[in-house]
């Protein structure tokens, strides 16, 4: 029987019942569309629940290498898999917003730019925190040709610039499901390259 999905932080059951009934359950159907076969590298920004749907549908794909996890609140990321047991592939990491600003040449990495670090790209990423504007265009110089990128409460209309980027796939209750449109991939490419050679860290297929 699967596990319930839920989590004890500060006191309190954070579980599905805060969210519309349709929540998980689209999730979970777009997970089992487009998080498939050979996927080997997922990125969410949001840990949460998402962060245990993510992660029981990782154990059924035997190719997968990495689940990481982004979110801004170190506590609250650790609580999610306190009482549950934490699959080999999942990477937590709690990051500043900002990062250090100690100097006009800070080396360290912050919330949206982490997965830069890993000089690596991924076959499904999940927008869902902090930021999202920002992890949107992180999220285009991280896409090969297959990746799709998900994010929840498309609808909001701070989130719009996203479509100058990305095709929209779908659209459901919950969710929207987009991919990198090809002339935008297109037009990265030679930007990405320099990218990764300003971070010491080409960003690759992995």
């Amino acid at each position: 029987m699967p596990e319930e999905i839920g989590f004890v932080f500060a006191g309190r059951r954070v579980g599905l019942g805060k969210f519309n009934a349709t929540y998980a359950s689209e999730f979970r159907r777009v997970l089992s569309t487009y998080l498939i076969g050979g996927a080997e590298n997922i990125l969410e920004w949001g840990s949460g629940l998402t962060t245990q749907i993510l992660a029981a549908h990782a154990q059924n794909l035997p190719a997968v290498k990495l689940l990481l996890t982004i979110d801004d609140k170190a506590e609250y990321q650790q609580a999610i898999f306190a009482q549950r047991a934490r699959p080999p592939f999942l990477r937590e990491i709690a990051l500043d917003l900002t990062g250090p600003r100690n100097s006009d040449r800070d080396p360290e990495f912050a919330y949206s730019t982490y997965p830069l670090s890993l000089g690596c790209k991924f076959d499904f990423i999940f927008i869902d925190g902090r930021r999202r504007m920002e992890c949107a265009f992180i999220a285009s110089l991280l896409c090969h040709q297959r990746t799709v990128v998900a994010i929840h409460d498309y609808r909001r209309t701070r989130y719009q610039p996203i479509l100058a980027l990305f095709d929209v796939v779908e659209d459901g209750t919950e969710f929207r499901v987009l991919r990198l449109r090809p002339s935008v991939m297109t037009a990265l490419g030679e930007g990405t390259a320099r990218v990764g050679a300003g971070l010491s860290t080409p960003v690759r297929d992995c």
